[in-house]
């Protein structure tokens, strides 16, 4: 499968020292859907600053085209 380019590209998050793989990996049409929306509350703060951390490092800092931090 390896020969045939499966998995080329593919970032294993675990792997990475920020946990965060600059890869989609949903259709085009949902790539930018939110579904979950955490609360202040409780643990759910701790949730809401992870996605918040998950997101500023996959956002280009200089525009389209920029380069991503991993």
């Amino acid at each position: 499968m390896k020969n045939l380019g499966y998995g080329k590209g593919y970032q294993y998050a675990h792997d990475l020292d920020s946990k965060v793989a600059d890869m989609q990996c949903l259709p085009d049409n949902l790539k930018d859907r939110n579904y979950y929306h955490p609360t202040d509350e409780g643990v759910e703060r701790r949730i809401r600053e992870r996605m918040d951390e998950i997101r500023r490092r996959r956002t280009p800092r200089d525009g389209p085209g920029a380069k991503r931090e991993t």
